[in-house]
C-alpha cells in the first residue's frame, strides 16, 4: 500500500493507523512507510509504487535485464546520479527515496500523472497516500470540503491545482516531487517536456509513422497480460489500439473486444462498427446489451460510500456491467482509446502562430481547413474561426482577465461572485508555470497533460481498476514515447477540411474497416445521461430544491434554482455534466454535514 509518514507525529497517526489494520510500519529516520523498501543501497533506501518502467538507460548502464531487476537497477542508478535517476523511468510511477546521510526524502510523482498522490501537513511533517480515502484513514478527523475545490468541479469538472475536494489535503501535479528535509516540505517540478521542433515527411509517411508509435504503446501496455482485452467503441482511437493488439501477435486467442450497445438509443448505438473492427482486427468479440432501466445513481453512491469521493463521470452505469462481464471471461487487462481525440487532433492555435508571425494569409488559409466545416466554408464561419483561434489567443493576459472579471461580475454563474473572483486568482497564478513553444505546441501540451491531470484522471482510473478488479491502462493517454511523437506532428499536417486527426487515418488504412477510418461523426452519451438524470430526479433532483440542501451553502441559489427549474425535456447537452454535479456534490455532502 502507498502510504507514508514523514515527521514524529505524522509516523504517530500512520502507526495508529497500522495497527488498526494489523500492519507493520518500516521507519528508516523520520521516514515511516507501510511497506517494505524495495531496495537499500549505499546510502539510499527506496521505495517503488506502480508500474514503472526503464526508459533504455537503466538496461544500457545499470545492468537491467528482467522487469524484477528494475529496482535493484534503480538503486544503483540513484548512488551514481542521485536525484536525476527518475529521468531513466518511465510508465505510472511513486519513487519515495530517502537519503539517509543527509535525511533528505524525494517523493516523486510520474511525467503524466498516471500514478495519484496526495498528502497534508501534519505538525512539521507531512502524510502522503495514493488516494483521499487512503489519507483520510489515516487522520483523526475527516477535514472539511474545501470550498473553492467543490465549486470550480461542480462549475467545469475541473479542481485548482494542488487542491483536492478536501480542505488541506493536496494533490502533487505530475510531473512533480516533495522535497522533505530540514522541517521543511517543498513541492517543485522535477520535469517538464520541452519543445524540440517538429518531424518532417509527407502525411503518408507521418501517418505511418504515427501509426507504428501508436501500435508500440498497446504493445507496452498490453506487456504481461495473459488475457487483455479492447473496450471497443464504433470509433476511430479504439479501433486503433484494437489493430495494435493485432498488430502485436494477439491474435492467437488471449485477446478480446468488448463493446456495449445501446438499441434504446439509436444516435449512441454503434454495433454494426464495433462488429466490423472485431473482424478486420480478429479479435473475438462479445457484445454486452446496455438496460435501459440500470441505476445511475445506484453506482456512483457506491463510488461515494467506498472512496469518499464524488465520481469523475456519471459514466459508472454505463460500463460497470462491460467490466462485470469482463471479469467472468477472465480478463485481466482493459485496455481503451481514452484520448486519442486530443493527443491525435488539430492544433487549432497554430492560426495565433500565423497572426503573431505577421503571416496573415497563411492564418487566413488555414480558416478553411478546419475539420467539420467543410470543404467552402462562408466568410462569416471563417471570420470566427480566425477571432478564436487566431486573435483571442493573442490578447494579453491583463486584458483577459479583466473581460473576465467583468463576465463574473454580471453572470448567473452558480458559483458565487466572491468565490469566482478568488476562483480566477488561483487560475492566474497557476498560469505562471506555463510552457516553452510556439503557441499551437503549448495548448496542444496543456491538452493532453495539463488538463488531464487538472481533471485528476490518474486517480479516477486507478479507483475504476481497483472497483472492476481489472487493471486498467490507457496507451493513447499515458505513454509518454507516444505524446512526445505526437508533439513533433507538423501542425500545419493535421488541418483536414474534411477529416479530424488525418494522419492516424491515413496511417490505419487497410488495418481498421473503412467504415471507421473514414467516420467523422461521434457518438455521445449525453442522452444516456440525461434520460439517467430524469428517471432518478426524485433522488438527484428533488432534494437541491430543498432551502436546507447541503449544496446550497457552497452556490449561488438563485442560479442553482434556475438551472433545476429547467423542464426535463428542454435540458441541454451543455448542460447534463453540470447538473449531474450539482447533484451528486449535494449527495457527497450529505455525509460531511449530517
Amino acid at each position: 500500500m502507498l502510504a507514508g509518514a514523514w515527521g514524529a507525529r505524522a509516523g504517530e497517526l500512520l502507526e495508529r493507523a497500522a495497527e488498526r489494520h494489523q500492519a507493520r510500519i518500516h521507519c528508516v529516520g523520520e521516514l515511516a512507510m507501510l511497506a517494505a523498501p524495495d531496495t537499500m543501497q549505499d546510502k539510499w533506501s527506496c521505495w517503488l509504487f506502480g508500474e514503472p518502467e526503464d526508459r533504455g538507460e537503466l538496461s544500457a548502464r545499470f545492468g537491467l535485464r528482467t522487469r524484477a531487476e528494475l529496482p535493484t537497477a534503480f538503486g544503483r542508478a540513484l548512488i551514481e546520479l542521485g536525484e536525476r535517476a527518475c529521468e531513466l523511468l518511465g510508465g505510472r510511477f511513486v519513487v519515495v527515496a530517502l537519503d539517509r546521510e543527509r535525511e533528505h526524502c524525494l517523493v516523486v510523482r510520474d511525467h503524466l500523472g498516471a500514478q495519484p498522490l496526495v498528502y497534508t501537513s501534519v505538525g512539521n511533517g507531512v502524510l502522503f497516500a495514493e488516494h483521499e480515502r487512503d489519507l483520510l484513514d489515516l487522520l483523526p478527523a475527516t477535514p472539511s470540503p474545501d470550498r473553492l475545490a467543490l465549486l470550480r468541479w461542480i462549475n467545469n469538472g475541473l479542481v485548482p491545482r494542488l487542491h483536492t475536494l478536501y480542505e488541506g489535503v493536496q494533490r502533487l501535479p505530475a510531473g512533480h516531487r516533495l522535497t522533505l528535509g530540514e522541517g521543511r516540505t517543498q513541492v517543485e517540478r522535477w520535469w517538464r517536456i520541452h519543445y524540440q521542433g517538429t518531424d518532417q515527411g509527407s502525411p503518408i509517411v507521418l501517418g505511418e509513422r504515427l501509426r507504428d508509435t501508436a501500435f508500440a504503446a498497446v504493445g507496452r501496455a498490453a506487456a504481461g497480460s495473459r488475457r487483455p482485452a479492447v473496450k471497443l467503441s464504433g470509433g476511430l482511437d479504439s479501433a486503433c489500439v484494437a489493430a495494435g493488439l493485432t498488430a502485436n501477435g494477439f491474435t492467437d486467442g488471449r485477446a478480446l473486444a468488448i463493446g456495449g450497445t445501446f438499441s434504446d438509443y439509436p444516435a449512441t448505438d454503434e454495433r454494426e462498427l464495433i462488429e466490423a473492427t472485431g473482424r478486420h482486427t480478429q479479435l473475438p468479440l462479445e457484445q454486452i446489451a446496455f438496460k435501459s432501466d440500470s441505476s445511475m445513481l445506484a453506482p456512483a453512491l457506491e463510488h461515494i460510500a467506498r472512496w469518499r469521493l464524488p465520481p469523475a463521470t456519471p459514466n459508472l452505469f454505463l460500463w460497470q456491467p462491460v467490466m462485470a462481464r469482463a471479469r467472468e471471461l477472465g480478463v485481466d487487462l482493459m485496455l481503451d482509446g481514452e484520448g486519442g481525440d486530443e493527443l491525435f487532433g488539430l492544433a487549432r492555435y497554430l492560426i495565433a502562430d500565423r497572426v503573431r508571425s505577421g503571416r496573415l494569409l497563411g492564418a487566413w488559409s488555414l480558416t478553411r481547413r478546419i475539420p467539420g466545416l467543410g470543404q467552402h466554408p462562408d466568410r462569416r464561419l471563417r471570420l470566427h474561426v480566425l477571432r478564436r483561434y487566431g486573435l483571442a489567443p493573442l490578447v494579453p493576459s491583463a486584458v483577459q482577465h479583466r473581460r473576465e472579471q467583468r463576465r463574473i461580475a454580471s453572470s448567473g454563474s452558480i458559483v458565487p461572485r466572491a468565490d469566482a473572483q478568488t476562483l480566477l486568482d488561483l487560475r492566474i497564478a497557476d498560469e505562471q508555470d506555463r510552457h516553452d513553444g510556439p503557441l499551437w505546441w503549448r495548448y496542444q501540451v496543456e491538452s493532453v497533460i495539463d488538463l488531464r491531470d487538472t481533471l485528476d484522471m490518474g486517480g479516477h482510473f486507478r479507483r475504476e481498476a481497483a472497483d472492476a478488479a481489472i487493471d486498467i491502462r490507457h496507451p493513447l493517454l499515458y505513454d509518454l514515447p507516444l505524446i512526445e511523437a505526437a508533439l513533433r506532428l507538423p501542425p500545419r499536417a493535421q488541418f483536414d477540411p474534411l477529416r479530424d486527426r488525418p494522419l492516424l487515418r491515413e496511417g490505419l488504412t487497410g488495418l481498421i474497416p473503412e467504415a471507421v477510418r473514414t467516420r467523422h461523426e461521434k457518438s455521445h452519451f449525453t442522452p444516456l445521461v440525461l434520460a439517467g438524470i430524469s428517471a432518478e430526479e426524485a433522488r438527484l433532483i428533488e432534494p437541491l430544491r430543498a432551502t436546507n440542501a447541503a449544496v446550497r451553502s457552497y452556490v449561488a441559489g438563485n442560479a442553482l434554482d434556475m438551472k433545476i427549474g429547467v423542464a426535463r425535456e428542454d435540458r441541454s447537452m451543455l448542460g447534463a455534466g453540470s447538473l449531474w454535479r450539482v447533484a451528486i456534490a449535494n449527495q457527497w455532502l450529505e455525509p460531511q454535514t449530517g
